[in-house]
C-alpha cells in the first residue's frame, strides 16, 4: 500500500476538518500551530492552505494570514441550484438502471435513518449512502464527479441543519416520496422530487448562516424571491 506524503496527509486532515465543520467559517489558520498539530513543517502547511484557497475553502489576506472560507448567501444560492438540477438529473438516469434489490436497499438505508434518534453522525452517513444509490446507478461518471465537488461546498454545514427540530424526519419522508416514484419508474417524478429534496436542503442551509452571520444578509439578496429560485421544474430529458 503508497504511503501518503506529509503533504498529502496533512491536506486531507486540513481539509477533512473544514467540510466536517470542525474548523467553522472565519477560522483563522495559523501555520505555526496547523504545523505542531500535524507533525509537519510550516513551508508544508502553507503550500497545503494554497491548496485549499485554489478549492475555495481557504480564504488568503495579504499580511492578515488565511481562515476558513465562508461562502456568501447568494454563492450558496447558486451553488446549490446547480446542484440539485445535477442530482436531480442523476436520479432520473438513475431510475431505469435500478434493480429491485437496489430499490429494496434504499428503503433498508431510509428505515435506518428513521430509527436513528441520538447519532447524527450516523444519520449522515446513511443518508449519504442513500443518495450514493442513486449516484453509482446513473451511468454518468463526470456527472457523479460535478455532484460531489458542489456537495463539498455544504458538507461544512450538514451538523447545524441535522441540528433543526424536524429537519432529519422531513428527509426521511421525502426519502420515501423518492422510492415510491422510483418503484413506479416515473423517472420524470423522481427527478422533481430529488430538485424538490435538495432545495429544501438550500434553503436550511441559508436559515443556518443567516443566524449565524446576520451581517451577510443584505437588503437586496433579503427580498429576493428564494422560492421562485429554488423551485425544482419537471422536465423531460432524453437519455440519449
Amino acid at each position: 500500500m503508497e504511503r501518503k506524503s506529509k503533504t498529502q496527509v496533512a491536506y486531507d486532515s486540513l481539509r477533512n476538518e473544514i467540510l466536517s465543520g470542525y474548523l467553522m467559517p472565519e477560522t483563522r489558520l495559523i501555520e505555526a500551530e496547523l504545523a505542531a498539530r500535524f507533525g509537519t513543517s510550516r513551508t508544508i502547511i502553507r503550500e497545503v492552505i494554497k491548496k485549499l484557497s485554489f478549492e475555495g475553502l481557504v480564504n488568503e489576506v495579504p499580511y492578515k494570514g488565511a481562515s476558513v472560507a465562508r461562502l456568501s448567501l447568494r454563492e450558496i444560492e447558486e451553488t446549490y441550484r446547480i446542484h440539485q438540477d445535477l442530482e436531480g438529473l442523476a436520479a432520473y438516469l438513475a431510475t431505469p438502471n435500478l434493480s429491485e434489490d437496489h430499490i429494496d436497499e434504499l428503503q433498508r438505508i431510509n428505515e435506518a435513518m428513521e430509527q436513528i434518534s441520538e447519532d447524527v453522525v450516523q444519520w449522515q452517513r446513511c443518508n449519504r449512502q442513500f443518495h450514493r444509490v442513486l449516484l453509482e446507478n446513473c451511468g454518468n461518471r463526470r456527472l457523479v464527479r460535478l455532484i460531489e465537488m458542489h456537495r463539498d461546498q455544504f458538507a461544512r454545514y450538514w451538523f447545524q441543519v441535522l441540528s433543526i427540530p424536524g429537519s432529519r424526519e422531513a428527509s426521511v419522508a421525502q426519502h420515501n416520496e423518492i422510492i415510491s416514484a422510483v418503484r413506479d419508474r416515473n423517472t420524470v417524478h423522481v427527478r422533481y422530487l430529488m430538485e424538490k429534496h435538495i432545495s429544501e436542503g438550500a434553503r436550511k442551509v441559508m436559515d443556518v448562516i443567516k443566524r449565524a452571520y446576520p451581517s451577510s444578509v443584505s437588503e437586496p439578496f433579503a427580498k429576493m424571491n428564494a422560492e421562485r429560485v429554488l423551485r425544482p421544474v419537471p422536465i423531460e430529458v432524453p437519455l440519449e
